[in-house]
This record gives C-alpha cells, sequence and structure tokens, in this order.
C-alpha cells in the first residue's frame, strides 16, 4: 500500500485560503478517508531525528501486552496514553467509515496519543479539566 504524503510545509509558507494547500487538504482527508492513514512530510524534522522517533515507537510497541497495559488510562477515554489492540468500537456509521479491507469490528491497532499543547484551564469533558 502505497500511502499519500501530505506535505507539511505547504501549510506553514502559503495562505490558508491558497488552491496548494486547498488541494493538500483534499488529499490528506481522501487518504484518512481510505486508509485511516497517511505520510506527513516536515522539513523542520531530520531524518536521524525521525529514524529515532521510529526506533522509540517500534520499541514501546514490541513490549509485551502486560507492559503496554500498565499505560492504558480508561478513565480518560483512552484520549491520553495507549490504546491496546481490538479495543476501540468504530463510532461513525458504517457508510461514514474508512474502507474496511478486512472487514473487523474493533479497531485492530495498538496505539498511543500524547498531548501535544498545554491543558486548556476549562474542557468540555470532566475527566479533563
Amino acid at each position: 500500500m502505497d500511502l499519500p504524503i501530505i506535505d507539511l510545509d505547504l501549510f506553514l509558507t502559503q495562505p490558508h485560503d491558497s488552491l496548494e494547500v486547498k488541494a493538500e487538504c483534499q488529499k490528506a482527508a481522501k487518504a484518512l478517508i481510505t486508509y485511516g492513514a497517511l505520510i506527513l512530510h516536515d522539513s523542520r524534522v531530520s531524518e536521524s531525528d525521525n529514524a529515532s522517533f521510529l526506533d522509540l515507537l517500534e520499541d514501546y510497541f514490541a513490549q509485551p501486552e502486560e507492559d503496554l497495559k500498565r499505560d492504558e488510562r480508561p478513565e480518560l477515554s483512552y484520549q491520553i496514553s495507549v490504546t491496546l489492540e481490538n479495543t476501540e468500537k468504530p463510532k461513525l456509521a458504517p457508510d461514514q467509515r474508512p474502507l474496511d479491507i478486512t472487514a473487523h469490528d474493533p479497531d485492530p491497532k495498538c496505539r498511543f496519543f500524547w498531548k501535544m499543547v498545554e491543558k486548556p484551564p476549562v474542557t468540555g469533558f470532566d475527566c479533563l479539566s
């Protein structure tokens, strides 16, 4: 499978309403609908930093399930920390979901979410406020 490469530099250098940015947004949306994933190119990230990050993720997810389970945070709706394989159920209507080529029900991926911004003082989610 060849995932589309989305060029983040366009979003950083072009006006948000430019044709190039809009086309890249459409490309990203189509990739997420079709594959549920995409590749992001950011020229600010060096190849060595990218390789180190990928190595870190590979090492993390290679741990035994019982070690990963200690990082789960179901009380935060899995929005921070690890979500193990087959934990999440699709919330979208079937006709709104990405193309499902494996005919699975729960999400078969193990993944990790982490915050990228400062916590807001108040949110619409009691468990995060």
